[in-house]
């Protein structure tokens, strides 16, 4: 009878640690497979969460001058990951051509950082990009585009965001090789107009 109980204490034994076994492969795969996952820069769009608050930095800076909404555009989402991905490809920032997104206009940023080896990006770039092109605000004087009161100054992120007759954005992001971290806006109709008030 001992012989027996402890036959079957041991095949419970053995049974809990197969299943223990089973359960720490299942949640090292899970851990690989998740932070691969989020790592994974076929995944250049924007998360539910970046995007809803990237909006709202767009459309408060809207109402803030008196001008309609914006409104969501996958389209111009994906016209602005191709052009992340060229950036990224070319470890440098730079403007498409007028010519190859006709009807758009386009807002960049970049941003790479990192603690030694650990590289750190925020979980919001789209919204980060969002405030450093609103915050520039603090430099523009309210004049046409091209005036000479606004010529020392970076302002042409902040005046595409409230351009009055712009009625839609789709931004995305995507990462290079060496880590840096690129964010494309797309803008339709296009704003900064030369010429022409922003509202």
């Amino acid at each position: 009878m001992e012989s027996l109980l402890r036959d079957i204490f041991l095949e419970k034994k053995n049974s809990m640690i197969k299943k223990s076994i089973v359960s720490i492969f299942a949640l090292i795969f899970c851990v690989i497979s998740c932070s691969k996952d989020s790592d994974d820069n076929s995944i250049g769009f924007l998360s539910e969460n970046d995007k809803v608050l990237s909006l709202k930095v767009h459309n408060d800076a809207r109402a803030e001058v008196g001008v309609p909404n914006l409104e969501w555009s996958d389209k111009l989402a994906q016209d602005a990951l191709n052009w992340a991905k060229v950036m990224a490809e070319q470890e440098e920032m730079f403007h498409s051509s007028n010519e190859s997104r006709p009807g758009q206009g386009e807002n960049l940023y970049y941003w790479c950082c990192s603690t030694g080896e650990i590289e750190t990006f925020s979980s919001t770039p789209g919204t980060d990009a969002s405030v450093l092109w609103y915050n520039e605000i603090s430099d523009y004087t309210y004049a046409v585009i091209g005036s000479p009161l606004n010529a020392d100054v970076m302002i042409g992120h902040y005046t595409q965001i409230i351009w009055s007759t712009t009625t839609e954005v789709g931004i995305a992001k995507w990462k290079s090789a060496s880590g840096k971290m690129f964010v494309a806006a797309r803008y339709s109709p296009p704003g900064n107009v030369i010429g022409q008030f922003p509202y």
